[in-house]
């Protein structure tokens, strides 16, 4: 993996001007950005339309010191208030205080935050659960100063630092930035976690004879189960992570020693094949911040969430690694699909995990929320289920998966979702 040679990126948030914040805070917020700038390190700020705000002091700071400044403005269109010393305007397409605050706190290395009202407190809540660095100012009221020195919730991801001056601020930001990078290889990929779905498996071989072996870290999940080409041995794997040392039953001893090896990787992705004609999408099985940018970041249009009770002792193995999810194929011995998902995981191995705002958008999202059994009032129209196609059984309008799967049901049942609404308010 070749070493990125782009600027640390600081982001810096604050109260915005209808808040009457003091002008003793806006120096301190010009004085972080003119040592953001200092650093050699880009300004990422709030840009707004209408008025001024504590983060766009600071890009006035940072442009005083000759540094690049970046502003993510909501809406379209890049007029904002702050014309003068803004080099790049982002325009998210997000609502303010709906979705904007996502594409700028994932796009920060590490934030600063000072004063700040609620646009602020769902900034660094965002930073908490993305593990990205959160300095805060001291002295400086509002949210800043509640949540300094503490921990968000006993998850205790990341403790919210306090800096004394806006230079120990920016010099403490690139620390924690710094020592936030653990030596973690990229990204593993899992197959054969069912042992009778060798999509994945072919795929990898596949990509090792084309040359890319030294850059693919992959793994048969079952080996067993693989080589026997059943599903499982004992117990289904991908319902027992995180496993248990020594148990008696193969797979909880499989998920445990995988989970293991996961710890060293920052992203895990889970190949699985069907039978269904549900073409390639991914699974979230658990809607974390880390867990949603990863989905959003692979070249795959559709997006299901399909998360369990967070009181479920065991589960999936994807719900249970630093980032993770899972890539559904079917009909896995399709040549079509075979070929797609080759390409995608192509893609994933040259370029990396690359993620760009505006894929939000470019996505369709879905959510299981129940399923159809196969004993049902009526079965008039059930066999012309098509999966992802909307369906009308008895008047009620859902999208179909795992049409014709699985013996004991017809398939499940989803329906579209609002990533913004869910998400982002």
């Amino acid at each position: 993996m070749t070493q990125s040679l782009r600027k640390i990126q600081i982001g810096v948030m604050g109260s915005a001007a209808d808040l009457k914040y003091s002008k003793s805070f806006e120096k301190m917020a010009e004085e972080i950005g003119y040592w953001v700038a200092k650093n050699d390190a880009a300004l990422i700020f709030g840009a707004e339309k209408d008025y001024d705000s504590l983060s766009t002091a600071a890009c006035r700071g940072a442009k005083k010191a000759g540094g690049l400044t970046i502003g993510v403005t909501y809406g379209k269109g890049l007029d904002i208030f702050e014309k003068k010393n803004v080099d790049i305007v982002i325009a998210s397409g997000l609502e303010r205080g709906g979705g904007r605050e996502l594409t700028l706190v994932l796009s920060c290395d590490a934030i600063i935050a000072l004063n700040g009202g609620s646009g602020t407190l769902t900034e660094i809540a965002i930073a908490y659960q993305a593990n990205i660095p959160i300095v805060t100012l001291k002295n400086t009221g509002g949210w800043s100063k509640k949540l300094g020195g503490q921990y968000i919730d006993n998850r205790k991801r990341i403790k919210i630092e306090v800096a004394e001056t806006p230079k120990k601020a920016v010099e403490k930001a690139i620390l924690l930035m710094q020592k936030s990078k653990p030596a973690l290889q990229e990204v593993l990929f899992l197959t054969a976690v069912h042992g009778d779905e060798k999509i994945g498996v072919d795929i990898m071989r596949k990509l090792e004879e084309k040359g890319l072996s030294d850059k693919i870290s992959w793994l048969i999940a079952n080996r067993i189960a693989y080589k026997r080409n059943t599903r499982f041995i004992d117990v289904d794997l991908n319902r027992v992570a995180p496993g248990k040392k020594g148990d008696r039953q193969y797979e909880f001893r499989c998920a445990y020693e995988l989970l293991k090896i996961a710890k060293n990787y920052q992203y895990v992705i889970d190949i699985h094949g069907t039978d269904s004609r549900t073409g390639v999408f991914t699974i979230v099985t658990n809607p974390t911040i880390e867990n949603l940018v990863l989905a959003i970041s692979l070249p795959i249009k559709n997006v299901v969430l399909w998360a369990g009770s967070r009181l479920d002792k065991f589960g999936p193995i994807s719900r249970f690694v630093r980032s993770g999810v899972e890539i559904e194929c079917g009909p896995q011995n399709s040549d079509m699909i075979k070929r797609q998902l080759y390409e995608i995981i192509k893609n994933i191995v040259q370029q990396g995990i690359v993620f760009d705002a505006k894929s939000v958008a470019e996505k369709t999202y879905y959510e299981i929320y129940g399923r159809l059994e196969c004993k049902i009032d009526s079965e008039v129209g059930y066999k012309k289920l098509k999966d992802f196609e909307l369906a009308n059984i008895n008047g009620e309008k859902f999208y179909p998966l795992f049409v014709g799967q699985y013996k004991n049901r017809i398939c499940y049942k989803m329906r579209k979702m609002n990533f913004f609404q869910k998400f982002c308010y």
